[in-house]
This record gives structure tokens, C-alpha cells and sequence, in this order.
């Protein structure tokens, strides 16, 4: 069955605003801003490594292995970035609370304090982007997006077996 014209060129306009969107997050866009103005002792694939590991505060055991699959990135380089943010002191090695044998990660108080301004950075960013948005656009917009996101993620999630 063919799809109305209206509805095609909706979705049309769509794709062609997510390649846009994915040129900027290929560049890191508010990635980069970030590290300048908050931390510039780390880079982009430390914060992909914070943004990853809980704070001491508990939630789901992270460990090396999970980052590396995460990021999809060999063991070793996982391996090697969570040794430096260990020796930067923004990141703590762990016994887990499931299986002794097995050591997680966790956020020290440095590396919450540098998650929670760069959350706070990241929402500055985007509310100096929609800013003068109708406030009805923006709740329009957040609900729409996210509901999207949420349809993206569902059909890439794997049925459990």
C-alpha cells in the first residue's frame, strides 16, 4: 500500500534532519564545548566512559568488559581509559555486590561532580538552542522526540529468547 504524499515528505523531512543531526553528534558538537569549558583534562571518550558508570551511590555493576561492549571497543582500550580515569581519580575500582570474584566500577566524588556540570552544561546548550521556542513547540517537540527515541530503541532491542 503506498504511503499518502504528505506522510512521505513528513518522513522525508525527517531523515534528512537525522543525517544533519548526525554529522554534528559525529562531531561531538556539545561534546567538545563541554570538555573546554568543564573538564579539559579528559576527552570525548572519557566522558563516554563516565557517562557509562555509576556514582558510589549504587545502580546497575559496570565493569571494563561492559564498557568495551557498550562502546564497542576492543577490551584492551576499554582496559586502558578506565586506568587513567582511575588515576585521574574520577573513576573507582569495586568488588561486586553479586560476584566477588568480579570488580565494577564507580564514580568517586570528582567524577559525579564533573557528570552532574557537564548534564548541566549539555542542558544549557540545548536550552540556549531552543530558547525562544513557543513553550507549547518545546513541549511538543520533547515529547515527540523522545517517544521517537523510545520506537528506535524498541526495535533495536533484541526479543529475549
Amino acid at each position: 500500500m503506498a504511503m499518502p504524499p504528505d506522510r512521505e515528505q513528513e518522513i522525508a523531512r525527517i531523515s534528512d534532519a537525522m543525517g544533519r543531526l548526525r554529522v554534528l553528534i559525529g562531531r561531538r558538537v556539545i561534546g567538545r564545548r563541554v570538555l573546554d569549558r568543564v573538564a579539559p583534562m579528559l576527552d570525548l571518550s572519557d566522558l563516554d566512559v563516565l557517562g557509562l558508570v555509576p556514582g558510589q551511590d549504587g545502580g546497575e555493576e559496570v565493569s571494563v568488559g561492559d564498557i568495551a561492549r557498550v562502546l564497542r571497543i576492543h577490551p584492551s582500550r576499554a582496559s586502558r581509559l578506565v586506568a587513567e580515569l582511575v588515576e585521574k581519580g574520577f573513576l573507582l575500582r569495586a568488588v561486586s555486590q553479586r560476584d566477588a570474584r568480579r570488580a565494577v566500577l564507580l564514580r568517586s566524588d570528582s567524577g559525579n561532580r564533573i557528570c552532574t556540570e557537564i548534564r548541566q552544561m549539555k542542558r544549557e546548550v540545548i536550552g540556549e538552542i531552543v530558547g525562544d521556542w513557543p513553550e507549547a513547540d518545546l513541549a511538543d517537540f520533547a515529547r515527540a522526540f523522545e517517544t521517537f527515541i523510545l520506537s528506535w530503541e524498541e526495535r533495536l532491542t533484541p526479543p529475549p529468547s
